[in-house]
């Protein structure tokens, strides 16, 4: 017996449908611009709104596809307290657990605040990893010193690193399988953190934040050659790239470790 399409897939497939239009849209309006110059507000609110509907869209899809296997799992009331637990963690290890290093771009922090949400995934489920993240948006969103661009960017890129980590986790539940979740959730993020700087962070810093690009580049000045004509190309292959490489590395080590010896006393809390 066939089963029926849900209402879930459709609104899934539309909304990335739209999201991908949407990022699609903007870079075509923004097509040949320099990065530096002024934008227009809409071109980055589609960019965003594109982000969103694609991540919408793709958490349905996958809702439905885990009804559909029979593999959804109900949180209960102890596992929630401890997903606000780890949240509460989280936030704490972004405010007060995070400095700079002089080969980095002085904006760029060392941070460690992801840990909990991949551990919280691994144990119950990428959804309730991204639940961390998302609470740790909302609490640093009130505060924001960057017009909410910075939070907004540690969103997406924490999101993706979480949730990939935790769906290959949970399909392959062994060691290897946490090693190539996070491998592959470092590379994604990595990657998306480049294309991210480029297309949508560095301009909005510029055009909305308020930055001037004389302030980024005297932030850069450890790198002598570093001009307004080629500052977005050094920046991201010396400082984003490098640099994400160097935090999700350290992240990804003190998860796996951190999380052989939490899962267990993890477990035995909620299942009481």
């Amino acid at each position: 017996m066939k089963k029926k399409i849900s209402y879930e897939i459709i609104i899934g497939i539309l909304l990335v449908i739209l999201g991908i239009g949407s990022a699609i849209t903007a870079y075509i309006l923004n097509f040949g611009k320099n990065a530096f110059s002024k934008g227009e507000w809409y071109i980055y609110l589609l960019y965003i709104l594109g982000a969103v509907f694609i991540f919408i869209g793709a958490c349905l899809l996958y809702r439905d596809y885990e009804i559909r296997k029979d593999v959804s799992n109900k949180i209960n009331v102890r596992q929630m307290t401890l997903i606000a637990f780890q949240a509460s963690i989280t936030i704490i290890l972004y405010y007060y657990a995070k400095f700079n290093l002089p080969f980095f771009p002085g904006w760029l922090d060392i941070q460690v605040s992801e840990i909990p949400a991949l551990i919280t995934s691994f144990i119950y489920g990428p959804g309730a990893g991204a639940m961390v993240i998302f609470i740790r948006f909302l609490v640093k969103l009130p505060g924001t010193m960057t017009v909410g661009v910075g939070e907004f960017a540690d969103l997406v890129l924490g999101l993706s690193l979480v949730l990939i980590s935790g769906i290959i986790y949970k399909k392959k539940h062994t060691f290897k399988g946490a090693l190539l979740g996070l491998g592959i959730g470092v590379f994604v993020s990595t990657f998306l953190a480049c294309i991210l700087n480029w297309l949508v962070l560095i301009p909005a810093y510029i055009n909305i934040a308020g930055f001037k690009i004389e302030q980024l580049i005297g932030m850069m000045s450890y790198i002598p050659s570093v001009t307004k004509d080629n500052f977005m190309l050094i920046y991201i292959f010396v400082g984003v790239l490098p640099f994400n490489l160097f935090r999700y590395v350290i992240v990804l080590a003190l998860t796996i470790i951190l999380y052989k010896k939490t899962h267990v006393v993890f477990d035995k809390i909620a299942r009481r």
